[in-house]
């Protein structure tokens, strides 16, 4: 049956594209990932997924980037995005330059909305956009619903006269460092990224999504990020894209770290559980170097993503009894830690994972779905990247199977999670987190 459009509605109109660029001008660039993708659509995209290194910053800014993609993308259509460590598409694996997927049907309602001030006030953030979801989102028929959270990740505090450091060696005492990052994480903005504040909201506002989130990021420095709203550059923020649809989709988190068999107890802690002050009731960080065997000399600006995030805590998350995972500590304070999430959990113990860890997570993952995918979104922890460095093509190699020639993207991002009404909050640090959609032919 043709509708007045001349599509047969007994078939699906599905179509979901995957683009990418590698040119070094912003507006070139800009111009090039919206062409290569929407070239491949037959009809208007209902949305537009965009993703960037941090690196247009410099060649020529994110402004002109996106007017780059505008002088392409047919007008009005929903966009959002941001800055990621790096990404993975059909045709490689790439620490510089920018992707997108879009995805045309007949059968999809979209919306998407904005919150600002995430590390200020997240709930607030959530809110905000969450209205403005639903103020926009058509009411329809569809049951299958899907919500993409991007939120500003953390970044390094900015304290007076200390300057942006990993690593804040004890001279203040604790109550001065606490009071000057205080004042960097509520003023300046500068500090945890406090995403999962965020999506907690998004949950109590939509408990019947699936979701799937990311923490935009630079390329490592975590000084800024930005996250792109239609034609808008936003830092500090929240960007969603809700989608209603009668396509079949599912969300996963899987992250396969063991335990190291190095066990303790966290003693004291900031009052959302995100600071850890004392472990087995001494300072954290000089106990957590006693417990690794570690020299204060092995950590320093230099090396601190590079050793401590490959030992992450293993903890619950919050008051969670099933969500087990990673925990990495961002940046230290004097004798204090600053870690990805909050918990209330006291037993905890160090985690580790190898290469072929890294690789079975994969498996692990995408071989729990049934049906064959007619598109994904992948948020990957930049420290899998970090890991797997030049190896990385056998992750690329693992997904190409699942997803034959059906488009997908994995963006490598901080503070992943997913959500489902069936599954409950999985929000762990250095996970592989999938959302595939498929037709139930």
């Amino acid at each position: 049956m043709l509708n007045d459009f001349g599509i047969d509605m007994d078939k699906s109109d599905l179509e979901a594209a995957v683009g990418m660029t590698r040119k070094w001008d912003a507006r070139e660039a800009g111009r090039e990932v919206a062409r290569n993708t929407i070239k491949q659509l037959k009809s208007l995209p209902k949305f537009f997924l965009l993703f960037s290194t941090i690196h247009y910053k410099d060649h020529g800014g994110f402004e002109e980037f996106l007017n780059g993609v505008w002088d392409v993308l047919p007008k009005d259509t929903p966009l959002i995005g941001g800055t990621v460590r790096g990404f993975m598409n059909n045709f490689g694996c790439y620490t510089r330059g920018a992707t997108a997927i879009a995805v045309s049907s007949s059968d999809m309602n979209v919306a998407i909305g904005y919150g600002k001030n995430t590390k200020r006030n997240p709930k607030n953030a959530a809110k905000n956009c969450s209205n403005m979801i639903k103020e926009n989102l058509e009411k329809n028929k569809y049951n299958n619903k899907f919500l993409l959270n991007l939120i500003s990740a953390s970044e390094l505090p900015e304290m007076q006269s200390i300057g942006r450091k990993k690593i804040i060696e004890p001279g203040l005492t604790p109550k001065a460092l606490m009071k000057l990052y205080t004042f960097s994480q509520k003023v300046l903005q500068k500090g945890a990224g406090r995403d999962d504040e965020i999506v907690e909201e998004m949950i109590n506002n939509f408990p019947d999504y699936n979701m799937i989130g990311g923490g935009t990021i630079d390329s490592g420095a975590g000084i800024i990020s930005y996250q792109f709203f239609n034609k808008d550059i936003l830092n500090n923020a929240v960007v969603s894209l809700a989608i209603n649809t009668n396509k079949k989709l599912d969300v996963l988190t899987t992250h396969n770290m063991k335990k190291t068999g190095i066990e303790f107890e966290i003693s004291k802690t900031s009052k959302d559980g995100r600071i850890i002050h004392e472990i087995n009731g001494k300072p954290a960080f000089s106990e957590l170097l006693k417990l690794l065997n570690w020299s204060r000399d092995l950590l320093n600006e230099d090396t601190w993503l590079q050793t401590s995030f490959y030992f992450p805590i293993g903890s619950y998350y919050n008051n969670s009894k099933t969500c087990f995972g990673p925990r990495v500590i961002g940046f230290v304070l004097g004798e204090s830690l600053v870690t990805g999430f909050g918990s209330q959990d006291k037993n905890a113990s160090i985690l580790t994972i190898d290469g072929r860890g890294l690789l079975e997570t994969i498996d692990k993952n995408l071989g729990s779905y049934s049906k064959s995918p007619s598109f994904g979104i992948i948020a990957s922890c930049t420290t899998r990247l970090e890991t797997m460095g030049d190896k990385l093509y056998y992750a690329r190699d693992r997904i190409l199977k699942y997803f034959n020639d059906k488009p997908f993207i994995v963006i490598y991002v901080g503070g992943e999670s997913t959500y489902s009404p069936e599954k409950g909050f999985s929000y762990i640090n250095m996970s592989f987190n999938s959302a595939l959609f498929w037709e139930d032919n």
